[in-house]
């Protein structure tokens, strides 16, 4: 499945709030499954819905790792991955 295949909200009964967002979006990206082992910063701002100046301040913070081979970004699918576990906010129950 192409990251362009994906309509991250039509199955998301519980977004309402932003960890509710982010909850869905991490359980999208560790279920699709993709040959890919890396994506552009494009692919990244449409994965995650957020604009590209939010990206680039994600990684100008350090919260997100990539690899920037003759001056573009690529992102591991591993450092997504891991990018979204660590803001993951678990429910109560």
């Amino acid at each position: 499945m192409a990251i362009n295949d994906i309509n991250l909200w039509s199955d998301c009964t519980r977004c309402d709030t932003d960890s509710q967002k982010i909850n869905h979006l991490a359980n999208l990206v560790i279920n699709t499954k993709s040959d890919k082992d890396f994506y552009t910063s494009k692919e990244v701002c449409k994965m995650l819905n957020i604009t590209s100046n939010t990206l680039d301040n994600y990684c100008s913070q350090g919260l997100i790792a990539y690899s920037k081979p003759q001056r573009k970004r690529y992102f591991f699918k591993e450092d997504i991955n891991d990018f979204l576990r660590k803001y993951r906010v678990r429910s109560r129950n």
